[in-house]
């Protein structure tokens, strides 16, 4: 199975606007039927695990485990989550590691995101060298998901640019999980509102959040996260 962007993509110009601000997103990624095979496997093939963090500590686990945890064991983990989350720490969304056992087709996708052809155009438009690979993870949101304010950056990684590949069509701006930028100092900036068919991509410096999606949500915001790393 093969897939890759729209060839009507314009580098060019995605240059020009990328420079701006070292951050852009792009409309119209895929082809359409494409985008809609993708919006299939990620809310019909795709088993996501939940990622959360507990005393600051990253964690996954699955529905399964969640389940078999005594109510008192429940209520200390979101407490503790909460905690944490209160001191702008942490998240808590759905979450799918792309391996050799997920769907063909998000195997695909890492594929062509590790591609020479793909790679080159994205260090081209960011002027990043470097960049040798990308990793890719399947990201669910829905009520009650998370992600606070934080900076991309993780050395040992060698992350260079955040990028998300939106699968969420209709999304109202009012069921929260926006893409929030924010100044170095916490002041907000602009947020961006999940759609259907885009890639958004960031250089890794930039201070970011997922706000909460509140109770009454009735979607789930469905994507392909990762970076493009140095190693």
């Amino acid at each position: 199975m093969t897939i890759s962007f729209s060839p009507t993509l314009d580098w060019d110009a995605l240059k020009n606007q990328y420079k701006k601000d070292n951050r852009i997103k792009i409309q119209n990624v895929w082809l359409p039927e494409d985008a809609d095979k993708i919006n299939h496997c990620l809310t019909h093939k795709t088993q996501f695990s939940h990622a959360y963090t507990q005393n600051g500590q990253p964690l996954v686990s699955t529905d399964d485990e969640l389940r078999a945890m005594t109510s008192s064991a429940q209520r200390a983990l979101f407490k503790n989550l909460y905690q944490d989350a209160s001191k702008g720490i942490g998240f808590w969304y759905g979450r799918h590691m792309v391996s050799p056992s997920s769907p063909a087709l998000l195997n695909s996708i890492k594929n062509y995101l590790n591609s020479d052809t793909l790679l080159d155009n994205i260090r081209y438009i960011s002027d990043r060298k470097d960049i040798k690979l990308a990793s890719a993870q399947g990201t669910r949101y829905t009520s009650g998901s998370f992600l606070t304010r934080h900076r991309d950056v993780v050395e040992k990684e060698g992350r260079i640019l955040a990028f998300v590949l939106g699968f969420t069509p209709k999304w109202h701006p009012d069921w929260g999980g926006l893409l929030q930028f924010y100044q170095d100092d916490g002041t907000p900036r602009d947020a961006w509102t999940p759609e259907f068919n885009t890639m958004t991509l960031f250089d890794v410096k930039h201070v970011h959040s997922v706000t909460h999606v509140p109770p009454f949500c009735p979607s789930q915001r469905l994507s392909i996260t990762g970076w493009f790393r140095s190693r």
